[in-house]
């Protein structure tokens, strides 16, 4: 090992320990900071343990950022601290302004404490169902005395932004799931039937997606008007196109005639199943139409943040965000032109020979394995040598066809780029 030394905290305490290996214990000030909403509860000790500042509540606010300022510097003056270290143990996004407040002074060392690592602490000291401010304060003192405790990652770069945006933007996601799924509810009842799907007895919805289909919103918004089944089904063909082209949508023949043979086969919807609900549903699709505006805004502005990032490296391989789709589904849809690895090879080379190491894996040198329905093939690192009909085989370099095939448990190399046979 040389001259390096293993710690049984890991590496971490290591560098805690070489931090204030050569400072006096008494002169290592470690305060703990238990954060609310309110207020902040501040205790200090020194590394033997010994309180320096004892358990002091202060408001959550100017003045109070103001008096921990102080209480600070009081105990740095009063023991004459060689070093001050502050925890503050996260919770949530209240710890986050006075963190960056503290992080501003040169002259602290400021570490997050994790609250399960807090709570861990209070039960080894049987305190497990004790949860008070005093407890919690000192917890987190007790993990800065053995170097726990990570940095500060705020900042005002391009990937802390991102954060937040990301975060918003699934919870935004996800409240439009929610109200996508009670949208669903009230359609049952306006219209029964329409969304139903059962192999069994041949019934198929109508529409593919009623909210991605244009076809699919204008009926969602005919039924917020109070339309019913009866009243889609009293038109002919040419009078249900002409309803949807005033709406902006041109309907396929095959599509009205499926509309007005379900409205012709559904349940009638009751009265007492459907009253208030039409209002309902044309409150939950407006507020559906504001969340997709604000989702599509917020995308905008992560997507320029995101060549800014280290994230931006995803991003370097020009169309495959694009191309890699199309070439999977067309692979899976004809697997007669050429397999997975030809089909992506032709969409980004074009006609011609198949240059060598052209799938988007083989250039992040990293095998993946693709399932598309019943098909499966596995794409290995190592390139491909030309065949004479010009085709691609795999290599058989035995180490590597080794290697991979005990890593994905894959079939033999003369047989990895064959797909199952089809049903």
């Amino acid at each position: 090992m040389g001259g390096d030394q293993l710690h049984i905290g890991g590496g971490r305490a290591a560098a805690f320990r070489e931090l204030v290996g050569a400072l006096d214990p008494r002169k290592v000030v470690l305060v703990g900071i238990d954060v609310a909403k309110a207020s902040w509860f501040v205790l200090g000790c020194d590394l033997h343990g010994s309180v320096v500042i004892d358990g002091t509540k202060v408001a959550a606010d100017r003045a109070g950022l103001g008096q921990l300022t102080g209480l600070l510097d009081q105990a740095r003056i009063r023991v004459g601290a060689q070093l001050v270290v502050v925890g503050v143990e996260a919770a949530g996004h209240y710890h986050q302004t006075l963190a960056a407040h503290l992080a501003d002074r040169d002259d602290l060392l400021l570490r997050l404490v994790n609250p399960a690592a807090v709570a861990a602490v209070r039960k080894t000291q049987l305190n497990r169902r004790r949860k008070t401010d005093w407890l919690d304060a000192a917890a987190i003192c007790d993990l800065l005395v053995h170097g726990e405790g990570s940095r500060l990652l705020l900042g005002d770069d391009a990937a802390t932004a991102l954060r937040p945006l990301w975060s918003g933007r699934k919870d935004l996601v996800d409240a439009r799931v929610r109200l996508r799924l009670q949208v669903l509810a009230l359609v049952d009842c306006l219209w029964p039937g329409l969304t139903a799907h059962d192999t069994a007895l041949g019934v198929r919805p109508v529409l593919r997606n009623l909210f991605t289909t244009k076809a699919g919103r204008i009926l969602l918004g005919l039924l917020a008007q109070g339309w019913s089944p009866e009243r889609i089904g009293t038109h002919d063909m040419a009078r249900l196109k002409a309803l949807f082209a005033r709406h902006g949508c041109q309907l396929k023949v095959t599509v009205a005639a499926r509309i007005l043979a379900r409205a012709h086969e559904s349940l009638p919807p009751h009265p007492a199943a459907t009253v208030g609900k039409p209002a309902l549903l044309a409150a939950l699709l407006a507020t559906l139409e504001t969340l997709d505006r604000q989702v599509t805004e917020l995308e905008a502005t992560m997507a320029g943040l995101l060549p800014h990032t280290e994230g931006a490296k995803l991003t370097q391989i020009n169309g495959s965000a694009r191309w890699l789709p199309a070439a999977l589904w067309r692979s899976w849809a004809r697997p007669a032109a050429g397999g997975l690895v030809e089909g992506v090879a032709r969409r980004r080379a074009g006609p011609g020979p198949l240059p060598v190491r052209t799938h988007r894996c083989e250039l992040l040198h990293q095998p993946r394995r693709f399932r598309l329905g019943r098909r499966a093939c596995l794409i290995s690192r190592r390139p491909r040598a030309a065949s004479p009909a010009g085709g691609v085989t795999p290599t058989s370099d035995a180490s590597t066809s080794t290697a991979n095939r005990r890593w994905w448990r894959s079939p033999p190399p003369a047989t990895r780029l064959a797909a199952p046979a089809s049903r």
